[in-house]
């Protein structure tokens, strides 16, 4: 350590002079903890001579308080050089990696959870979102939060993920979408934000951002493809998101196709998965440059079609455009009850799960099947190896968990992934939430990992934007639940502390 360290014609210990290196959020909370672990020599004792050991002492807490603070600091020459990236949507090309590399010390990948639940109407799901007065009426609210906390923040993965995407499924339309919202930002907690969300009928999309990476994200764009109605409420739709973190374009899709088990309903499957892929129009610069630029429109009648495209008030005239917008990103996550059936009895398929035995069942799942199939619709998705139970349907009514005896145990619930050799995904895993008992289906977890590229950030930021009433109320719920221990397992009920008057933003 002496090594690194110059000393002046005074004799007293500098730095080397190099750049200042990037601390993440977590190496500064070690640095701080370092800080305060090392003893400061007292003032009366400045004139007693030192050792060796306390020099290096002193030399080590100089480097870290060095350290400390040239972390938070932005040269002056860098600022006049505008060549950075604080609210400015332009970056200088020999810096396009300071930001990834800020974020992803040592080359970590960004991680994503993406969770797909048909909730059934869970009614007790929201009747419970509420705060209770005091710790005897909390019972319910806390059974309700550890099952959300064991769909959210799984204990058979280490760390929290960087992007955690929510797929749901007939929700209650007689709920507010903000409510479900807010119960989600309350769990997955503080660290992340919403970043965008879109609701329609009974379906919901929800992605939440680790905080601190909503700055490097485009202005995301959703569409939504509507399926054949059932009753005057849509249940059946395809909800999309598209947006680019950094150099990376991701596309996310939550769908609930059509059931039935017969030959109809896998043609109703088929459809609407064709249509999903063919008739969306986003990214809308994909759609500008590559279907309308390709039909050699004229001006007059490419302006009127990047209006009709850009229009959301008529989303079931969206023109069939023939080019697979999956194509168009990176990664693309699909998530959703797409209704894949089992070709099997029901008494085969529970003998064969009592077994442990779901590669035989799989051999007759109405996705893999028709994957096999040479040119097959699903042949350029991928799906990881599914080591768990049909998800559907379980008799709410048992007190186990059986399946109904009129419906074969399916894998209805699924999550698929296409990704570009540039931006290969890594699942790493895929699991259902077998305790969970608030709906006939059980919520499905994938988790991945991807290398994140660095790009000039040029595109159309969304400049740190995310839902800011969801996190203000759910942080306030949290805390709320927190002062009478709910959602704290063997816990005791904390003391109010005082209030501090310093907000820090990270």
């Amino acid at each position: 350590m002496a090594d690194d360290v110059k000393e002046d014609e005074s004799g007293s210990s500098q730095l080397p002079s190099t750049s200042p290196l990037p601390v993440t959020e977590e190496s500064a909370n070690t640095i701080a903890a370092l800080v305060c672990k090392i003893p400061l020599i007292e003032q009366e004792s400045a004139n007693v001579p030192s050792t060796d050991s306390g020099s290096r002492r002193r030399s080590s807490f100089s480097k870290l308080q060095a350290l400390i603070s040239s972390s938070h600091l932005l040269p002056i020459p860098a600022a006049r050089g505008r060549n950075f990236l604080v609210g400015s949507g332009q970056q200088l090309p020999e810096n396009v990696t300071d930001d990834l590399s800020y974020c992803f010390p040592n080359g970590r990948p960004l991680t994503i959870m993406m969770v797909t639940w048909n909730v059934g109407e869970a009614s007790k799901l929201y009747e419970q979102n509420y705060t209770p007065t005091d710790r005897q009426t909390a019972e319910p609210k806390q059974r309700m939060l550890d099952d959300m906390s064991d769909i959210l923040l799984p204990t058979f993965i280490d760390y929290v993920s960087d992007l955690i995407i929510i797929c749901t499924q007939e929700v209650s339309v007689t709920k507010k979408g903000l409510d479900w919202e807010v119960l989600l930002q309350e769990v997955i907690g503080p660290k992340h934000v919403l970043f965008h969300s879109i609701h329609f009928g009974t379906l919901s999309l929800c992605i939440f951002l680790r905080r601190d990476l909503i700055w490097f994200c485009s202005e995301p764009e959703d569409d939504v493809i509507k399926f054949r109605a059932v009753g005057p409420v849509r249940t059946k739709a395809s909800l999309a998101v598209t947006f680019n973190l950094f150099g990376t374009s991701f596309m996310v899709i939550n769908s609930h196709f059509e059931a039935g088990e017969g030959s109809e309903g896998r043609s109703n499957r088929r459809l609407n998965f064709e249509n999903t892929v063919n008739k969306l129009t986003i990214p809308h610069s994909f759609v500008q440059r590559t279907v309308l630029i390709n039909k050699h429109l004229s001006t007059a009648e490419k302006t009127e079609s990047i209006r009709r495209i850009e229009s959301t008030t008529s989303l079931d005239s969206a023109p069939y455009t023939g080019v697979d917008m999956t194509k168009s990103c990176d990664c693309v996550l699909w998530g959703g009850d797409l209704n894949f059936r089992i070709n099997m009895s029901h008494n085969e398929v529970v003998e064969l799960c009592k077994e442990q035995k779901y590669d035989q069942i799989l051999e007759n799942d109405e996705f893999r099947t028709h994957k096999k199939s040479s040119g097959g619709l699903y042949a350029d998705f991928k799906e990881a190896t599914i080591e768990f139970p049909p998800t559907y349907k379980f008799d709410l009514r048992s007190t186990t968990d059986n399946y109904t005896k009129n419906r074969t145990p399916s894998y209805t619930d699924r999550i698929l992934y296409r990704d570009k050799p540039t931006s290969l995904l890594d699942c790493t895993q895929y699991k259902s939430i077998e305790g969970v008992k608030h709906s006939d289906h059980k919520p499905v977890i994938a988790h991945f990992r991807i290398k994140l590229k660095p790009a000039l950030h040029t595109e159309n930021l969304s400049y740190g934007k995310f839902n800011r009433e969801v996190y203000k109320r759910g942080c306030e719920q949290r805390e709320r639940h927190h002062s009478l221990g709910v959602g704290l397992r063997n816990t005791k009920r904390r003391t109010a502390n005082a209030r501090s008057s310093v907000c820090v933003l990270q």
